[in-house]
């Protein structure tokens, strides 16, 4: 599989494949993700190359579960990943999903322009632009959740190989320009309607909330999914907003001076997380940095979270416990002083 030989017109080609494809560095990374993937349906190639996200968080997954020693088997057709477990070698069933933006709505990778835009906007400021963030990944995560809920209702549950094995959704973001800013605010506000978490002196404050106002046209979207049992079918949710070519570049082995990289991690020895800047040549990321596992406490067919010991995915296992490691990934930009990635 090459994913690399063009297959369609030029016309036709994803921005982020053509920026992919003219760098070897990435290209390196790209084809080490892909070893032992099967395309199916002999149509991966091509969506790669000109819808880009899904087929690149596909990819990503992939080389995840590879990497934590997991059986992929690609027999089946649907769902997207059929995986066998280490410690009792029971199957998991996993559906991939990237988010996207909504009708009407600036794709992810038209980012120069939403950067312009920002710079010519007098009344901007980082904390609206972060609410709006959210507030768009809180109703485009939402809506990919019931878009595979009803699928697998409808479809998935009623293959043989599905029934009585744990359903995972795993969803990467790609809804927005600046999706890679959203950290965990818009995944725990679809799931248990967490709208606000500070510190108040030195006592950690929350507020909830059991719906959003859609924007565009003032219906509420229900939020708090993993608060109750209604979505009992699903065991739990692997997410990422990290996964970017963002994600590549730091993996690449060849180091550049002129490119540096800007993190937010997981602070457990204080209040506020921590903001980096670090130069290429000295940034170490990990395949897994930035990914967490959600898990359902209302699920029919529980995870064993036992099964992802052994990586550095963040696990969540309710609202009220979590296992997260400091220096854990919630966001990460890549800073070209040449161009920009």
């Amino acid at each position: 599989m090459d994913l690399f030989n063009i297959q369609v017109s030029e016309d036709r080609l994803h921005p982020n494949f053509i920026h992919l494809s003219r760098d070897k560095d990435l290209i390196k990374v790209i084809n080490s993700w892909k070893i032992g993937f099967e395309d199916r349906d002999n149509k991966f190639v091509k969506e790669f190359q000109t819808t880009f996200n899904t087929a690149f968080w596909e990819l990503y997954l992939h080389a995840c579960f590879r990497n934590m020693g997991f059986k992929i088997e690609y027999s089946y057709s649907s769902p997207d990943f059929v995986i066998e477990t280490r410690k009792n070698n029971m199957p998991i069933i996993i559906e991939a999903v990237s988010t996207r933006h909504a009708e009407g709505d600036r794709p992810e990778h038209d980012r120069i322009n939403a950067i312009e835009s920002l710079l010519e906007n007098s009344n901007f400021d980082h904390e609206s632009l972060h609410g709006d963030i959210i507030q768009i990944a809180t109703e485009r995560i939402a809506n990919s959740i019931m878009t595979k809920v009803n699928k697998y209702q409808k479809q998935y549950s009623k293959l043989n190989h599905v029934k009585g094995k744990p359903f995972i959704l795993a969803i990467g973001a790609f809804e927005q320009n600046f999706f890679y800013n959203q950290g965990t605010g818009a995944i725990e506000k679809v799931l248990y309607g967490l709208d606000k978490a500070e510190y108040r002196g030195n006592t950690p404050y929350f507020e909830y909330v059991d719906h959003i106002i859609k924007r565009k046209n003032g219906k509420k979207i229900p939020i708090g999914l993993f608060n109750n049992a209604e979505l009992s079918c699903i065991s739990g949710i692997l997410f990422s907003s990290v996964t970017s070519i963002g994600k590549v570049r730091a993996l690449s082995q060849r180091k550049h001076d002129h490119i540096f990289i800007n993190t937010y991690t997981y602070n457990d020895y204080g209040q506020n997380g921590i903001f980096n800047t670090h130069p290429h040549k000295k940034y170490n990321e990990r395949l897994l940095d930035g990914m967490l596992l959600y898990l359902n406490p209302y699920a029919d067919i529980p995870l064993d979270p036992k099964e992802f010991d052994n990586s550095n995915i963040a696990k969540i296992y309710n609202n009220d416990k979590r296992e997260i490691k400091h220096g854990f990934l919630f966001s990460r930009t890549v800073t070209n002083v040449q161009a920009r990635d």
